[in-house]
């Protein structure tokens, strides 16, 4: 019974911060879910996937309602991109079930080096931009 509370607890806290993250920077089920569980609760790639799925749920539901607040939710993006991701998930949950683990696990991961790399040259070539961009006569710029 001690280990199951420890178990647990360790969830929770991978929540708090996954829920920090999804929060700060709109990432949460792929990104920090799925490694979380494979490598700190020993789940196959599969399972990892599919539970962090339904842990997004109510992660993404609060997150759209707070930042809905604050007028930052482009609806009808949301529903576009949403309804396309619904139909899309069902094709990909398919395919990864007739993919075997390590297919699986290293297509995973080439997907998060490959969004991770290119998230990282967009954010040079913004900043590039941006010092390439003289300030205006009356001052410096504010953001």
């Amino acid at each position: 019974m001690g280990h199951e509370i420890e178990i647990l607890a360790l969830a929770a806290v991978a929540g708090v911060a996954g829920g920090i993250l999804a929060g700060l920077f709109g990432v949460g089920g792929g990104v920090v879910f799925v490694p979380t569980f494979v490598f700190l609760f020993s789940f196959d790639q599969l399972d990892a996937q599919a539970t962090s799925l339904a842990a997004i749920i109510p992660v993404a539901l609060i997150g759209a309602w707070r930042q809905s607040g604050e007028g930052q939710i482009d609806w009808r993006a949301a529903v576009l991109m949403g309804g396309g991701a619904a139909i899309g998930v069902l094709v990909g949950a398919e395919i990864a079930l007739r993919l075997d683990e390590a297919t699986l696990s290293r297509v995973f991961g080439a997907i998060l080096i490959l969004v991770g790399g290119e998230m990282i040259v967009s954010s040079v070539r913004k900043l590039q931009a941006k010092r390439a961009t003289p300030a205006p006569a009356d001052g410096p710029r504010r953001p």
